[in-house]
């Protein structure tokens, strides 16, 4: 690894124990095709750091990997060789905040997938009274199931950092696709969608791809839709005769929502006047670009060269 002014922060001395855990580190030595490598590594200076010396450099941990502060980045300012930092990082059990986000949102990923492929329809609503149980609520059940405490389900929190139903609502969805695009010029490819009304979340909710169809779609708004929108209406008539600033407020909000739900419901007489039928075979790209285009989804999955495209395709 080198340094951007050239200088070898490669060759800088390792401690023996490091060097020694790193050469018998599978994982980490997987890659070095050539014995010249592992020759190189064993021939490196050694050298003891003093206890203030690694308590400088250990202070510095949770920052890694945080606005770009990259490995080779934190081993320059510090001019310290990688192997002493990856033996010291191992043995601190710190997880940076950035590691810790990610890990977070693969785990609440795949918590997700699980609760939607178990669903019968695949499709969980975000918002209250939508003819099925919050996916917020359905998270918390299948964190208890596997044997999570409440404590480490209000904890996640901290992970994600921020709160998860504000994750799911505003940001899940978002950062899934990103974190999938392994390849800039490639589509991205999430396999959650994430349907929504709008910002006034008159009607949200979560698919997945893998039990997506015509079909579902038609679900979609003869069930979910029409139970959402019917407790909205059945708000409104409750607050009639309230003329308080909350009650004013909260009638505002359900105004709002349910004109919002009604476009909605238009986009999707669209799509299915328009013969709209996914298939999975076609891939994301395909099936997600016609409600990208009607501005069904809270983020623009494909760009829009791609969406031009697979608007377009005719396989």
């Amino acid at each position: 690894m080198l340094a951007k002014e050239g200088e070898s922060i490669g060759g800088l001395p390792v401690i023996p124990e490091a060097r020694n855990a790193f050469l018998a580190e599978t994982e980490a030595t997987k890659e070095f095709p050539l014995d010249a490598i592992r020759d190189f590594i064993e021939s490196l200076p050694t050298k003891e750091f003093t206890a203030e010396e690694r308590e400088e450099i250990e202070r510095g941990f949770p920052t890694l990997y945080q606005n770009n502060n990259e490995l080779e980045d934190f081993c320059i300012r510090h001019q310290v060789n990688p192997i002493n930092v990856w033996y010291w990082f191992k043995q601190s059990n710190v997880i940076p905040q950035q590691r810790m986000h990610t890990l977070a949102l693969e785990f609440l990923a795949d918590m997700i997938r699980e609760i939607l492929m178990e669903d019968e329809d695949g499709i969980i609503p975000l918002v209250p009274n939508s003819g099925g149980k919050m996916l917020l609520d359905r998270i918390e059940e299948k964190f208890l199931e596997k044997g999570f405490s409440s404590a480490q389900y209000s904890s996640f929190d901290t992970s994600l950092g921020r709160p998860i139903h504000e994750y799911l609502n505003k940001f899940f969805f978002a950062e899934l696709s990103d974190h999938l695009n392994l390849f800039m010029y490639l589509p991205k490819t999430p396999f959650i969608w994430h349907l929504s009304s709008g910002p006034e979340q008159g009607f949200d909710c979560y698919i997945i791809i893998y039990k997506w169809s015509r079909d579902k779609l038609l679900r979609l708004r003869s069930v979910y839709i029409e139970h959402r929108e019917r407790s909205l209406v059945n708000r409104q008539s409750d607050l009639a005769g309230n003329e308080s600033a909350e009650a004013q407020n909260e009638k505002d909000r359900i105004f709002r929502q349910l004109k919002e739900i009604e476009a909605f419901k238009v986009k999707i007489d669209e799509l299915l006047a328009e013969g709209y039928n996914p298939v999975l075979d076609d891939g994301v790209g395909k099936n997600i670009a016609p409600l990208q285009k009607k501005r069904m989804i809270p983020y623009e999955v494909l760009n829009a060269g791609q969406l031009k495209k697979y608007l377009n395709a005719d396989w």
